[in-house]
């Protein structure tokens, strides 16, 4: 699309960063770990800057994953860490950005936790997912980015499966989506409500005192039930919420054994209510 209609120019001039990871595996809340990111911000459609680099993730590449996107461990061995220098790096690129992707809640959930890794709470983003309005716009057709790229008549520049061009691409796609006549005439506000996340729903689910506990630096102390079921104490130190797939987690690290771990906070028992009166202990 060269020429943005008149219809969706309201949603074209917003000031978006359109972005992709390659990564480890599939499992961010696990020990999958970033290993490229690219990042294209937009301000009336034109491209204003670019973040783009690879990421030592300092685990070995899986050989699935290096089948996937041809990234290899020699390929990250002299790359930047994620670490909070790097973390910082991105918030600082991002600001108030809208942030778009394709199947955002992967995305997204991979970094939400290499900034919980680094101690920061990543909670004041909003993002929208083009695979989410592809489904809306596209019922029951293919709508991965590659199907999509082929509907519009995109041609990559590169291969697929490359952080940065899946995001030139993605950048492309994004804007004749919102040029269709589904969703032309929606207003940010109801493109992000409908089709996107945000992260400032962190109140509905943790709760009160580990909220408390996250801005005091203080430990939580209390009964948790695990995913199979058992009920065990824990006392822990809680330091970053991570959200992974609509849902918040703790990132903690245990006072006896000093390891990190994450939590799902619903899982929290007697605590919560012991708290909340006072008990503490």
């Amino acid at each position: 699309m060269s020429i943005f209609s008149l219809f969706s120019h309201n949603l074209v001039k917003q000031s978006y960063i359109f972005f992709d990871f390659e990564t480890t595996g599939l499992y961010p809340l696990a020990s999958d770990r970033i290993i490229e990111i690219a990042m294209i911000k937009t301000v009336d459609g034109k491209i204003v800057d670019t973040l783009e680099s690879m990421i030592n993730p300092q685990m070995p590449i899986p050989e699935e994953a290096s089948q996937t996107n041809n990234i290899t461990d020699e390929m990250v061995a002299d790359a930047p860490l994620f670490n909070q220098e790097f973390a910082e790096k991105v918030l600082k690129f991002v600001e108030k950005s809208i942030l778009v992707a394709h199947n955002a809640s992967f995305d997204l959930s991979f970094l939400s936790m290499e900034m919980a890794r680094n101690g920061i709470s990543f909670e004041n983003w909003v993002a929208i997912d083009t695979l989410k309005i592809a489904q809306a716009v596209f019922t029951g057709q293919r709508n991965n980015l590659n199907s999509l790229m082929k509907r519009y008549n995109i041609t990559p520049n590169g291969d697929l499966h490359r952080a940065i061009v899946d995001t030139e691409v993605l950048k492309k796609v994004y804007f004749e989506l919102v040029d269709e006549q589904d969703i032309r005439e929606y207003e940010i506000e109801q493109i992000i409500k409908r089709f996107g996340f945000q992260g400032n729903n962190l109140p509905r689910f943790i709760p009160g005192p580990i909220r408390e506990a996250l801005i005091e630096k203080s430990s939580v102390k209390g009964d948790y039930l695990t995913r199979d079921r058992q009920k065990i104490q824990l006392d822990v130190l809680p330091i970053c919420p991570v959200w992974c797939n609509n849902r918040w987690f703790l990132y903690a690290k245990d006072n006896q054994n000093g390891q990190s771990m994450i939590l799902y906070c619903k899982r929290f028992l007697e605590m919560n209510e012991e708290q909340e009166n006072g008990i503490t202990d």
